[in-house]
């Protein structure tokens, strides 16, 4: 971690606390009623952990619900490790959607969720290049190319920790990336930011990322039996203080309404073949 990033991340997790706790105190009680926990209805607000990876279909869907519902959804979003680091210290919450299973594990393990997750949608990963791919890069062993200009998330993400998994898949020598590495961002999403700005030459994204900038990037596809698929999962966290909120929102991400939202976004809903 890079000197002064632990003290911010201490004050996250103690920001992120606080409004949980105010949320919490604003709540509604749930009433009785169908297609919810012990016949409870949602009502007052859910506060969800979101991976930024996936953070513009989760706010579309959220404001389909509430208006649907009337219940608030309050989302913060943070790489996957991050969030985790958050529930755990907070112990509060609703809903958990990590972008990879493997952090829903670790989750499960730590005694944090109420259930088991549920499969919401498939992270595929791609390379992000500059427009019109001026370093000819095909395929992921070109990242090890002398001189280029890498961006790879940081391993507490959900894509960092997927990315790790395509190398040793595809052989690629380590010691090269490092030495192509201009910066570990926290998010997906500040990896497509840094080749749009020309910081970068190239770095890994999820595929649904393909249009963030499509002035000053693009994507170039990795065959699937070359890729490293993740599954993303949404989970009801132990802690909820709306679990009858909690139920309703993760039914309407899996619903067709949310699949079609997902879908609308470029996201993937079906495992890739």
């Amino acid at each position: 971690m890079k000197p002064g990033a632990s003290g911010r991340f201490r004050a996250v997790v103690l920001a992120a606390a606080a409004l949980l706790a105010a949320a919490g105190c604003g709540r509604d009680e749930a009433r009785p009623g169908p297609g919810a926990p012990d016949g409870a209805r949602p009502s007052g607000a859910v506060f969800v952990y979101c991976a930024a990876g996936v953070k513009e279909p989760v706010e579309e869907i959220a404001k389909r619900f509430t208006a649907e519902t009337g219940t608030r959804v309050e989302i913060t979003y943070a790489n996957s490790g991050q969030l985790l680091g958050q529930i755990e210290t907070t112990r509060t919450g609703d809903v958990y959607i990590p972008g990879d299973v493997g952090f829903a594990e670790k989750a499960a393990e730590k005694k944090l969720l109420s259930g088991a997750p549920r499969p919401f949608c498939f992270f595929v990963p791609a390379i992000y290049v500059r427009k019109g791919n001026p370093r000819g890069i095909r395929e992921v062993a070109d990242l090890a190319r002398p001189g280029l200009k890498l961006v790879l998330a940081d391993r507490s993400s959900a894509v960092g920790q997927i990315q790790e998994k395509l190398f040793r898949k595809n052989a690629v020598d380590e010691e090269a990336l490092k030495r192509n590495l201009v910066a570990s961002p926290a998010t997906v999403t500040d990896v497509a930011l840094a080749v749009k700005l020309g910081t970068a030459d190239a770095g890994i994204i999820w595929d649904a990322l393909s249009g963030f900038a499509p002035a000053e990037a693009e994507t170039v596809a990795i065959p699937t039996e070359k890729n490293v698929i993740g599954q993303v999962t949404a989970c009801a966290l132990a802690g909820a203080r709306n679990p009858a909120g909690a139920a309703a929102f993760l039914d309407y991400l899996l619903s067709d309404k949310g699949r079609a939202v997902l879908s609308s976004k470029h996201f993937t809903v079906d495992a890739p073949r």
